[in-house]
């Protein structure tokens, strides 16, 4: 815990953040000292607060520290963060009967706060061009971003540049960058929450997850009357505290905590194909310019979709083969999908027309034409993220379980599902075309490939409610066949 001197109230409370003293989750927020950190989640979890108490800190732990405390709307900022600083410090001052700004140390003109100690916290916006001049010219010790989701990142990397503030003694404060924001698509996810996720988060970073329930100094029935009050998508967002809850996803069931494996539900890490005991599928986007991608996955006795294993870069033909090769073990599965654009004979070779697909053939990947109808894998795809309240989990006796899981290790993967979006379109008509957004979407091509080698799991479960001797039976016994093994035995 980073100490500042000035005493707690008379039953030791914690008073930069007020006479409760801090949350559970503020207080991981508070002791961590990793450089960076962002405290985020849904409304009503304290960031902002918690913000405004570890900058109030910093300043009193180092006599004489300057620090940043901004939004990217200046106007914003004083509606609301400056609001819940000053309130802060107020109930400070009456908490410790200790001064804690100087005299006549606010200079609203300035926008600064100078403190008894000498510390200094400037403030202000983020998002105008006076306010670019403005960060260029500073020397800091810390800085608090609120909402930084709504910073472009090149802001953040100057205040980051920023951190060289030298003490009047000549020493170095310890430097932090603190974050603060609800859940939003962007370089703040995919700088903390996408890598943490994964678990493998950037050096010296932390996302701590804070949320409405995990504040207990909010009215009783705040909780409920904001679930009962607002769409689904909204709640998912802003009170469950999901980052992968974007307006407009393609695959709005994917959830994090359900699809990706190992989890905190389920902390088993989908398993590499046996060889002979699953259907094991590849399938490739292949790009131009553009990445890559090829996924492998196989299907298990419950026709589970296991996607364990992605690859993921740019470069030639020659390249990918190599690699794909060394990766994967494509002797054991069954089919190799690809876009069927690669046939296209739109390159030559020795005086021949010649394709992307004749030379992934001639280097030894020999693919076949995926079935590229994207309404209907879009679809598909949909209904085996979808859980089906009658479904076990592969890996726990539980129902209500989806039919396609994700590994970790694909971590291009995640990062597009959940920024998968449908293109806004200026069709007015009562049904227009639906068209999911061109952009970092090679992984969820590969992704739908894969999945439309299979036929709908709702199709599959009327042929399993089939009443026996109808046709829909006589298909399934057809195809009950040797069973090719099972991940967990029920």
């Amino acid at each position: 815990m980073i100490e500042a001197p000035i005493k707690t109230s008379s039953g030791g409370t914690d008073v930069f953040y007020g006479k409760e003293g801090p949350t559970e989750k503020q207080r991981i927020f508070r002791d961590a000292h990793h450089k960076y950190k962002l405290f985020g989640g849904g409304v009503g979890g304290g960031k902002t607060y918690a913000l405004c108490a570890e900058g109030l800190r910093l300043s009193m732990m180092f006599p004489g520290n300057r620090g940043f405390l901004g939004r990217h709307e200046a106007e914003a900022f004083r509606k609301t963060t400056l609001v819940t600083l000053l309130n802060l410090i107020a109930d400070m001052e009456q908490e410790t009967g200790q001064r804690i700004i100087a005299h006549n140390g606010h200079n609203q003109t300035k926008k600064e706060i100078v403190l008894v100690n000498g510390s200094a916290i400037i403030y202000g916006g983020l998002g105008g061009r006076e306010d670019m001049d403005r960060i260029k010219s500073l020397e800091i010790g810390f800085f608090c971003v609120d909402e930084a989701s709504e910073t472009v990142h090149e802001v953040i990397n100057m205040l980051k540049a920023r951190l060289r503030w030298k003490l009047p003694g000549g020493q170095y404060p310890r430097f932090f960058g603190l974050f603060a924001s609800n859940p939003e698509p962007g370089w703040l996810k995919n700088t903390f929450v996408v890598p943490q996720q994964q678990g493998v988060p950037l050096d010296d970073h932390l996302f701590v997850q804070s949320l409405l329930k995990d504040n207990p100094w909010l009215p009783p029935e705040y909780l409920a009357n904001l679930r009962r009050d607002n769409p689904e998508s909204w709640v998912r967002r802003y009170i469950d505290g999901s980052w992968d809850a974007v307006e407009g996803q393609v695959w709005p069931d994917f959830d994090f905590q359900t699809h990706v494996l190992p989890n905190d539900e389920c902390p088993v890490e989908i398993p590499y194909p046996i060889k002979g005991t699953h259907t094991v599928l590849g399938s490739l986007d292949h790009g131009q310019t553009n990445p890559t991608c090829f996924l492998g996955m196989y299907i298990d006795q419950d026709e589970n979709i296991l996607v364990y294993d992605e690859y993921y870069k740019k470069g030639l033909v020659s390249d990918h083969v190599l690699n794909i090769e060394e990766q994967f073990d494509l002797s054991s599965m069954e089919e190799l999908v690809a876009d069927p654009s690669i046939w296209d004979k739109n390159r030559e070779k020795d005086g021949m027309e010649w394709s992307v697909a004749d030379e992934y053939d001639e280097r030894g990947i020999y693919l076949t034409k995926a079935n590229n109808s994207r309404e209907a894998g879009w679809n598909r795809v949909g209904e085996y993220f979808r859980p089906d309240k009658d479904h076990f989990h592969p890996f726990m006796e539980k129902k209500g379980s989806p039919r396609i899981f994700i590994s970790k290790r694909c971590r291009n993967l995640l990062t597009e599902i959940p920024e998968y979006i449908w293109k806004k379109t200026s069709d007015t008509s009562a049904n227009p075309k639906e068209e999911a957004r061109k952009l970092n979407d090679h992984a969820c091509d590969a992704l739908r490939y894969g999945v439309m080698t299979r036929s709908s799991p709702y199709e599959q479960k009327r042929n399993d409610d089939a009443p026996v001797g109808s046709f829909n039976w006589i298909i399934k016994q057809r195809g009950n066949g040797i069973k090719k093994g099972r991940l967990v035995n029920r």
